[in-house]
Formats: structure tokens, sequence, C-alpha cells
């Protein structure tokens, strides 16, 4: 009689299993869609479960998100698992669902072949492990990306159709909720936004503006604090009238889909009464008016500022900075108290890393030198500032920049620095007899002072 040996079956677990993820994405949140989804994850996790050789790795997927971008939560977590050896294959339903864009997505799988991680594209039945599966995947790819781009086309058409017949998009605005049809207006902040046009209109600035509404609490949307910059965007916001300008932004592309300011690139459109008012359009324009007064104020717009004609006209012409009027005094060795009052360089006030050689200024210099370059015993500052643009601080030298375009030099010395100028003075004297040079000889800061000034 024959001797049968039974042979057993084999041992699953000392199979040397892939660990294998699968990647879903839906492009737009609908319901239908993320039922979609749905099914996609439940279909994967069945079919990688029901693989004795296969180990299951997870399952990611990305809900509403264009598959033209590569910064989408789920697939990033899946490159990272990916790097961290934890995945061995991947299988999703087709090329466009991980990838619309044709370079990114050869990028990817080149990538991921690299660390011998083979993608399975069920659709088109490719594997890019195989010999001949990029040379497909980059042919099926460039048509996934020419699909993207008709779809986006044909999506901004049907937007711009909008735009054209005054159809108003919904979006966030502070001030309004939409209920599902319509903005309704939130009366608290109403409130805030009535405040803040009508404080602007009777003088003050956004900063004092920001101050009272903190004070007040106020708050803005997702935030518990107004800012400078939040108060600026509503002063601007025409939303506020019950009018709306359309197509102010557009999406540059369909691959990269950065939003752009439009200035002029795409029509826009102004459409009358979209929504509640908030604002009267007599205010709104009145405090736009005003907004360019300011502008054009400059500095002097600000009244809580001190200035005088010298103010914002200094420039250090070594590293550019606007030189500031600083008051110091320092108490001399015979007990009397000294009170000085010089224009400094922005830098040197700031204290940075940066150290700026440049010279200060004293004021009563200054004064001096810029009523004798417009001809005047004593300075008329209403007279200066029409006439003079900029003044460039240079060692020791004041350029005077006129508005008609014309520049005068004046220096001025102080009793320690005399003799070394007479001395370079001469030196210059006899390289070139022609040197009209203007020193402004008649000015001296005492010796006192000039110790006190390098102190301050």
């Amino acid at each position: 009689m024959k001797k049968i040996i039974r042979i057993g079956a084999t041992n699953t677990s000392n199979i040397n299993k892939r660990k294998v993820a699968a990647y879903a994405r839906v492009s737009v949140d609908y319901e239908a869609n993320l039922q979609s989804l749905s099914t996609q994850v439940n279909y994967y996790t069945s079919l990688i479960k029901s693989r004795v050789d296969w180990e299951f790795a997870g399952i990611f997927s990305d809900e509403g998100i264009s598959g033209t971008k590569v910064n989408r939560p789920g697939f990033q977590e899946l490159l990272n698992q990916c790097n961290q050896g934890n995945i061995d294959m991947i299988i999703t339903k087709s090329i466009s669902r991980l990838n619309r864009n044709t370079v990114d997505l050869l990028a990817t799988v080149r990538s991921l072949k690299e660390k011998g991680i083979n993608v399975y594209f069920e659709r088109e039945n490719i594997n890019t492990i195989s010999q001949d599966g990029e040379l497909f995947l980059s042919l099926l790819a460039s048509f996934a990306q020419e699909e993207s781009r008709s779809i986006s086309e044909n999506t901004k058409w049907a937007i711009r159709k909008r735009f054209e017949e005054g159809i108003f998009t919904h979006k966030n605005l502070y001030g309004y909720r939409w209920d599902g049809q319509e903005y309704e207006i939130v009366e608290e902040e109403a409130e805030a936004i009535r405040l803040i046009f009508n404080s602007y209109h009777d003088g003050m600035s956004p900063g004092q503006i920001v101050k009272l509404l903190n004070s007040k609490g106020f708050k803005p949307m997702n935030s518990d604090k107004f800012c400078y910059e939040s108060v600026w965007l509503i002063l601007r916001q025409i939303n506020y009238t019950g009018d709306s300008i359309l197509q102010k932004t557009f999406i540059e592309n369909h691959l990269n889909h950065k939003k752009k300011i439009n200035k002029g690139e795409l029509p826009k459109y102004y459409v009358e009464d979209t929504h509640p008012v908030i604002i009267e359009k007599e205010l709104f324009n009145k405090v736009q008016t005003e907004i360019e007064r300011r502008k054009a104020l400059g500095y002097r717009a600000n009244q809580s500022l001190t200035f005088n004609c010298f103010t914002s006209k200094l420039h250090c012409s070594i590293c550019g900075k606007t030189y500031r009027k600083r008051s110091n005094s320092n108490k001399s060795s015979t007990g009397k108290v000294c009170k000085y009052t010089r224009w400094v360089c922005g830098t040197k006030i700031a204290k940075t890393a940066r150290v700026c050689p440049s010279c200060n200024v004293p004021d009563k210099v200054l004064h001096q030198l810029a009523a004798e370059v417009i001809n005047s015993e004593v300075l008329d500052e209403e007279l200066f500032d029409s006439l003079i643009e900029k003044i460039t601080v240079g060692d020791y030298e004041l350029f005077f920049h006129f508005k008609d375009g014309q520049i005068v030099k004046k220096t001025w010395q102080t009793k320690k620095n005399h003799k070394t100028r007479i001395k370079n003075n001469d030196k210059e004297s006899k390289k070139d007899t022609s040197n009209t040079r203007t020193i402004f000889e008649n000015t001296f800061i005492s010796d006192k002072e000039e110790e006190c000034r390098r102190i301050c």
C-alpha cells in the first residue's frame, strides 16, 4: 500500500505581504460627491483586506479640493507615509484622482518609483513600476490636464456670465449673514461699521478708531480685537452701501489656482441694490474723499503729531533713513543744565546692529542754514516748505533740494574740527583753484555744546 503524507495549508502569516494603501478624492463637496467618496473608501478597504498577500496600510482621501493642487492634506499624508516606508503600493481610481497636473504627477510617480513604490491606476490599468508604465502615464496625464483646463474655462465662463447679468455671488462679509438666499444684517456688527465710518468722517484716525472699538467691546469676524487693517478694509468696502462690484479678483490659471486682484485685465461690473444697506452712499463717498485728502497731506494729516517745515525732509546720505528731532539735557561740571535739540538719523535712533556713522544736525544750525538758503534773516517756515523738496545730510554738509530742481550746498563747523577743515580746504584749493565750495564759517558750536552733543 502506498504511503500518503498530508501537507497542511500554508501559513499565510509567513507570506511577505505588501503594504497597500488607496487614495480617493472628490473635487466638489456636494452631498452626492461625498457619498461617492464614501463608496470609494468602502470599496478600497474591502479590496485590500480581501487579498492575503496585501497588508492594509490605510485609505487617504480629500474632499472638495482640486486635483491640480498638490497641497491636499490627505495626499500629503499619503506621501509622508510613503517616505517613512509604511507603504509599498498605492491604488487609485484614475489618473485624474491623483493629480491633473502632468508635471506634478510625473514628478510624484518618479519619486515614489525610486523608493520602490508602485502606483496602480484602476481605470487606465497602469502600473507605474512597469517598463512602459510611465510612457502611458505621460500620455494619459496630458489628457487629464487638458480636461482640467476645459472644465476650468467652462466654470469661469459661467461665473462671468452671471457677473454680466448682475447676479450677485455671496461671500462672508462682516455685518451680514447669508441665510441661503440673501444677506441679513447683523445689527451688533452693523453698529460697529457705522461707528467706524462716522468716527473717520469726524476726523479720527484708524488707530484711534481701533482703540474706541476695542474699548466698547466690539469684535471683528474670527478675532477678539479690531486692528488697523480690519478698520481700513471696512472703510474701503463699498458693499456696505448695498451695492456690489463683481469680478474684483480672478483666478490666473487652472494649474496654480492663484487669486489675483483685477487691475484692468478683465472687466468689472457695478451692480446696485444687491443686499440691505448699512452705510448710506453719501457718507461712504464723503469718507472716500477724506481718505484721499489725508493721503495727499501725508504725515500732516495726523493731528496728534507735532511737526514743522523740516519734518520728513531730512534724509541721511549714508543709509537713506529720515532724520528725526530729538531733545536732551546734560549737566555740566559746574552744575549747569544744558538743553540741546538736534536732528538724528533714524538708524541711530533704532539702535540696530547696523551702525550709521552719520553726524547729528543741531536744530539751531539747521534753522540758520535754512534761512540763509532762502535769502531770509529769519526762517519763514511756510516759504521754506513751499520751496524745498528735501534736505540730504552729509558729513557736516546739508544739500537743499529745491522743488524746481536746484540744489544748494551748505556746511557748518565746530571749533574742534575747524582747524582740520581749514587744512582740508587748503589742500582742495591747491588741487583745484576753481573750487567754489561754500563754507558757512560764522556758525560755531561751543566746546561744551559739542561735548553734550556727543553724549546725547
